[in-house]
């Protein structure tokens, strides 16, 4: 569990009080955002491990299952989910021990394989997708349809701008 974020505005005080920095404000907002990040991801691996899965694992998932029936490559997945490839191979290693996904041979290339669900995966999805989102669902009640537009604007800038 993450320290509060009372404790890091002591430490950042603290920080300032020794004139080593000026840029308190961006370092507050940092360490706020990953911890947020962080505190979110921990509250909704908690209800992805009665499935033995995880937030990385759960993304993996639903790309896969976004590509339903026609199956996507593992490099795909790593573009669409911003992971790396080796991360990617190690998830799929578990969702192919779980049944949840089987790697098809690509027709075209012999090199090359896709990644499918299982009636299994499928299955999985189908019964327990609607939890999982309602979790997810709660976990962001207390902000305001006002507010989520202004932060995915404020994220959405930051973001082309650290990608620019």
């Amino acid at each position: 569990m993450a320290i509060p974020i009372t404790t890091v505005e002591k430490l950042i005080d603290k920080f300032k009080s020794r004139g080593l920095s000026f840029n308190y404000d961006e370092i507050f907002l940092t360490r706020l955002l990953q911890f947020s990040t962080e505190t979110l991801l921990e509250n909704l691996n908690q209800t992805y491990q009665q499935y033995q899965l995880d937030d990385k694992l759960f993304a993996i998932l639903l790309v896969i299952h976004w590509h339903h029936p026609d199956g996507v490559k593992p490099s795909q997945v790593s573009e669409l989910t911003n992971f790396s490839r080796v991360q990617v191979s190690r998830c799929v290693e578990t969702l192919v021990a779980n049944g949840l996904v089987e790697r098809q041979d690509d027709a075209n290339d012999r090199r090359s394989h896709c990644l499918i669900l299982t009636n299994k995966g499928t299955n999985f999805l189908k019964n327990e997708l609607p939890p999982i989102e309602q979790k997810m669902v709660a976990a962001w009640q207390i902000i305001s349809q006002e507010e989520r537009q202004q932060l995915r604007s404020i994220l959405t800038k930051l973001l082309k701008h650290l990608t620019e």
